[in-house]
């Protein structure tokens, strides 16, 4: 019987195999977003902000799983492109109630066939059957370790 690799305890580690399933459906994106011009955090942004709208830059960081200064940065490109509307809020005026403007709703309906099939090429390294399973195990995780992210917490 051959011996195992000796890199065997690395390559098996959850926290390296989590980190390689990551940049696995980080390149998908890339690959079918090259087009739109957008990261992957741009784009959780705009579907966050086309269903949840007047909510601050801090509210959908979180919501979206981005830093403060991630999420600012992410914030001011998208605003720079149009794609966004910063709106003073009259309850306190240090903070901008942020909605999608007309662009970034185009842009979201120019983008659902490649967000539709980056989805498909994620999940395709796993038999069809196993995809909910995978997922929900994914979810499950998340749960255990108190990380999955609340709409309702906000």
């Amino acid at each position: 019987m051959p011996s195992p690799h000796p890199l065997q305890s690395l390559y098996r580690r959850p926290g390296f195999l989590l980190k390689r399933c990551h940049q696995v459906s980080m390149a998908i994106f890339l690959d079918e977003f090259r087009k739109f011009n957008v990261t992957q955090s741009q784009y959780g942004c705009l579907r966050f902000l086309q269903k949840y709208s007047d909510i601050d830059q801090i509210a959908v960081g979180r919501l979206v799983g981005l830093d403060r200064s991630t999420a600012g940065l992410v914030i001011k490109a998208l605003s720079d492109r149009g794609l966004i509307e910063r709106v003073i809020n009259r309850a306190d005026k240090r903070r901008m109630r942020l909605r999608i403007a007309p662009a970034g709703e185009e842009l979201l309906g120019e983008m659902a066939s490649a967000a539709a099939r980056a989805h498909e090429r994620v999940l395709s390294g796993l038999p069809r059957e196993l995809h909910s399973k995978f997922l929900a195990m994914l979810e499950q995780f998340l749960s255990g370790h108190d990380a999955l992210i609340d709409v309702d917490d906000v």
